[in-house]
């Protein structure tokens, strides 16, 4: 498969990826499928605001459903996902700040610190979406173009007894913030206890917040805590909260864990990398070498999620194409659901926890 085709089909596969999860979630749409994971609302945010730069449809429906549901979002989180995410601040501003909510105090500084390009930059490609009679007023603020946004209002609240929305059924419960991060990651992660550094990375706070709230909740006795090697360790009772919340009778009903927030970054990074390929005149050599520099990049937020993408050494020059390809095909499948008859075997995280 070419370098360009490769591209469209992973381009196809993200926004269609990005249209089931926003289906289930409560966007207007339709999808065939329940994934059987629980998704990240503000991972899922960052991912798809970039991605649906190719999809107006999809930008415009998930800016209807920000509006109508952000008082389940944390915007605190979107804020500290929004630095690990490549993706421009400005745009993130402007979606919030479009769907009527304040844009956090800092956020201001970071757009200011950022090298802004003169005049206003297209949010979808000219050749998507042509001449702009009347400007969106608040992306115009932020530095970007775009038709005029005008809600579908189709977009419904999450139903919570779907796997994939399981972290709105906490933030009801406990409302958004730490806890329902904390809780999320702890009843869903099924591969043993976790240490206050991992459950702070994929709650996307910071690790004394986490700590305090992970105190609170052992000395309520909502989950137990355990020393290893001189590290305290965290583990939820998953079977009693499976039967409080209605999810099943054991631990094994509860939706599966995905670290998103390692997991989108590296497909925003593959997607770019593939876009600025489009019109290379650079030799098979050349485009190897540098699918071979972006793949060791991304390597260490996909081992997270269980793909080993590392470069081996003893693959070298043009022969490394085939092997890149295999890696994208991994993260697709990935997307889609898993390989072969195991649909869920590449989605439960069997990494070291330090």
């Amino acid at each position: 498969m070419s370098i360009l085709d490769l591209r469209e089909k992973t381009w196809q596969q993200f926004l269609d990826f990005a249209w089931r999860q926003w289906a289930q979630v409560g966007v207007s749409a339709s999808t065939t499928k329940t994934d059987s994971w629980v998704i990240d609302p503000e991972a899922l945010i960052l991912f798809t605001i970039e991605i649906a730069r190719r999809d107006p449809r999809l930008f415009d429906e998930v800016l209807d459903w920000l509006a109508h549901n952000r008082r389940l979002l944390t915007m605190q989180r979107l804020w500290n996902l929004g630095a690990r995410f490549p993706i421009d601040a400005r745009l993130v501003g402007a979606a919030i700040a479009w769907a009527g909510e304040s844009v956090p105090a800092r956020w201001p500084k970071r757009l200011q610190s950022e090298n802004r390009p003169t005049g206003n930059v297209l949010v979808f490609d000219s050749s998507i979406l042509g001449f702009i009679a009347e400007p969106d007023p608040t992306f115009a603020a932020y530095g970007y173009s775009r038709p005029q946004v005008v809600r579908s209002g189709k977009s419904r609240e999450p139903d919570v007894k779907l796997p994939a929305n399981f972290a709105f059924q906490l933030r009801h419960l406990f409302g958004p913030g730490s806890r329902s991060e904390v809780m999320r990651i702890l009843l869903t992660f099924r591969d043993g206890p976790l240490d206050a550094a991992r459950i702070s990375a994929e709650a996307a706070f910071a690790k004394r917040n986490i700590s305090d709230t992970l105190a609170g909740l052992v000395a309520s006795r909502v989950i137990k805590a355990r020393w290893s090697r001189n590290e305290r360790q965290y583990i939820a009772y998953r079977d009693k909260w499976a039967r409080l919340l209605e999810v099943g009778p054991t631990a094994e009903h509860m939706p599966v864990f995905v670290s998103w927030v390692h997991l989108f970054p590296a497909c925003l990074e593959i997607i770019a990398w593939l876009d600025s390929m489009t019109n290379t005149e650079d030799t098979d050599y050349l485009i190897a070498s540098q699918a071979r520099d972006l793949m060791e990049r991304v390597a260490p937020n996909l081992e997270i999620i269980g793909l080993d993408v590392s470069p081996k050494r003893s693959v070298r020059g043009a022969a490394y194409l085939p092997v890149f390809e295999d890696a994208v095909e991994s993260i697709l499948a990935t997307l889609a659901g898993g390989r072969g008859s195991d649909p869920l075997s590449l989605l439960s995280t069997s990494c070291n926890l330090h």
